[in-house]
């Protein structure tokens, strides 16, 4: 645990080393109180904004040229936090972002015209010539690529980046409807290479909002219930208030983007398929479990101890038992070199969490980055489930009575040959790695939203309750006899595959990696069980491959 407790210690001087300063939480912080102040909840705006300035006066360039306007502008809010006043204190702390961070948008714009024009004129032509066996692959080709270099769009023109992600949606839609609309998508298609171009050679389009359309995330979510409610009784109507939801969607992502990248990547992806697949009762229930998942997001909240503590635990409860369990299963064998190997490989595994962490932070903008995250997680855990294969076999062929003694005597003096002990250590690594990088990305987009105070003590207490459970998980197995403590120590890595393998394809699902498609099964989340055909076809197999494992083991002993 000293390395876990190490690491965030660590994280602290590295991240103050880089000469970027970051605002994004601040500009979180003015949005919360606008809508208050749209709400007519003026006094639940100070708060907000006296946290506001204790994190701005945080920042050591504040007392900068642009800084001091904008403190001058937030004394002005926090007597009277309007919504004129919060504009002018958002208009400033742009200003102040441009200042710290100096970028060079005309070489920005060139490296976007190189990374996605030719992706884009790709896409352009399979459209027209009516290519349907291209089409969904060079859409989600050209979609990636949007996501991964639209930053410079929605920073410098904010309506040409409204323009392409609405066009990107509405082309979905008609893609995907039962009776597929190439008047449609060639229309869209129009629109986005219009917007593509112009801004490539230079135009800036401010943000366009439709009269009586939503301003704000709760505006926007009102919408969708009332689409909701009117899916069954007048489906026109109720597309049309989707199709305002997506054209105002980029206002206000970010509200979402910066608190759930996953539902983020739901509602980017799902709603041109509810607005295309009509009323099934299939299509309507999806749509009201995304509407839940959008109606518990609190825009609101400050982050307590417990939400600290429990990130840590989420995540490190696996990997500690699975490092536990191969150092069960060697303390038992009496192989000290295995444990130094296990031990070794998680060390090593957290410090390329810090690594991939800082990486994924530093060279991806903040959607890609969340896109990055949930990539390398799927990526990796599939590779450890394969892993967790080999080395629950090793640990099962040893958990018979017979096979236990075989192996003692075989092994007495000897150590584990060198690939065992590589494969030991390496399912060690990934296992922490696999948790890492997501975990110090949490605490990092947390950190604005809590106090010290309260994440300390939350990740105090939650690294105590991982020695806990290490302890107890002691002090239960060595009451086994050795040949159970093999069984048991197998069981538990082929559970915790079968949850991994689960939890890393819905991953790859997530970000468009894989594809989606939903089945009428409830979700067992704890379990990594969740209601798509993919990742129940890829778990069944896993199980045939484990039972096939242990029937060939049992007729070789």
């Amino acid at each position: 645990m000293r390395f876990v407790y190490l690491l965030f210690f660590l994280l602290v001087p590295l991240q103050a080393s880089n000469v970027q300063v970051s605002v994004s939480h601040l500009f979180i912080m003015i949005s919360d109180a606008m809508e208050n102040a749209k709400n007519a909840k003026v006094e639940e705006s100070i708060p907000i904004l006296e946290n506001f300035k204790d994190n701005f006066y945080a920042i050591p360039t504040h007392n900068s040229v642009a800084g001091v306007e904008v403190s001058k502008v937030l004394e002005i809010a926090i007597k009277n936090p309007n919504l004129q006043i919060l504009e002018s204190l958002s208009s400033a702390l742009l200003a102040f972002e441009k200042e710290q961070n100096p970028i060079d948008y005309v070489a920005k714009r060139k490296q976007f015209e190189k990374r996605v024009l030719p992706v884009f004129l790709q896409f352009e032509k399979a459209t027209i010539e009516k290519n349907t066996e291209e089409l969904p692959i060079l859409y989600k080709r050209f979609y990636d690529t949007w996501q991964r270099n639209e930053r410079v769009v929605g920073d410098t023109s904010p309506g040409h980046y409204g323009q392409i992600e609405t066009a990107l949606t509405l082309y979905r839609v008609a893609m995907v409807s039962e009776v597929v609309d190439f008047e449609m998508m060639n229309l869209q298609l129009q629109k986005i290479g219009i917007a593509l171009r112009e801004f490539i050679s230079g135009n800036v389009l401010q943000a366009q909002s439709l009269e009586g359309s939503p301003q704000t995330l709760s505006e926007g979510l009102e919408l969708l219930r009332k689409a909701f409610r009117e899916f069954s009784q007048n489906q026109d109507l109720a597309k049309d208030s989707i199709l305002t939801f997506m054209a105002q969607w980029p206002i206000f992502e970010g509200e979402v983007r910066t608190r759930d990248s996953g539902l983020y990547n739901r509602i980017e992806s799902e709603l041109p398929e509810i607005v295309a697949r009509g009323t099934t009762q299939e299509n309507l229930d999806r749509f009201e479990n995304l509407l839940q998942s959008l109606e518990a997001l609190d825009i609101n909240a400050e982050f307590t101890a417990f939400d600290s503590g429990i990130i840590l635990l989420r995540e490190g409860v696996e990997a500690l038992l699975i490092i536990m369990a191969l150092l069960t299963a060697l303390q038992a064998a009496n192989q000290p070199k295995g444990k130094v190997w296990v031990i070794g490989g998680a060390v090593f595994g957290v410090f390329s969490s810090l690594i991939v962490a800082l990486a994924l932070v530093q060279l991806f903008p903040i959607a890609a980055a969340g896109t990055n995250r949930e990539i390398l997680e799927g990526a990796v855990g599939i590779v450890a489930v394969v892993m967790m294969v080999f080395v629950g076999a090793w640990l099962h062929s040893k958990s018979s009575v017979t096979s236990w003694q075989t192996y003692i005597s075989s092994q007495m003096g000897k150590v584990l040959a060198q690939g065992s002990l590589f494969g030991l250590g390496g399912l060690a690594f990934l296992a922490v790695f696999r948790e890492g990088a997501e975990t110090i990305l949490f605490y990092a987009g947390m950190m604005p939203r809590i106090t010290m105070g309260s994440f300390l003590s939350g990740f105090g207490f939650a690294c105590l309750a991982l020695v806990v459970i290490a302890y107890l998980m002691k002090v239960f197995v060595q009451k086994l006899p050795i040949h159970l403590i093999f069984l048991a120590m197998s069981w538990l890595i082929y559970v915790l595959g079968f949850k991994i393998l689960g939890v890393s394809v819905h991953a790859l699902q997530l970000t468009n990696i894989l594809p989606l498609d939903i089945l009428p099964l409830p979700n067992v989340a704890f379990l990594g069980f969740y209601n798509n055909l993919q990742g129940l076809v890829v778990q069944s197999v896993y199980i045939a491959i484990v039972v096939l494992v242990m029937i060939w083991q049992r007729r070789k002993g």
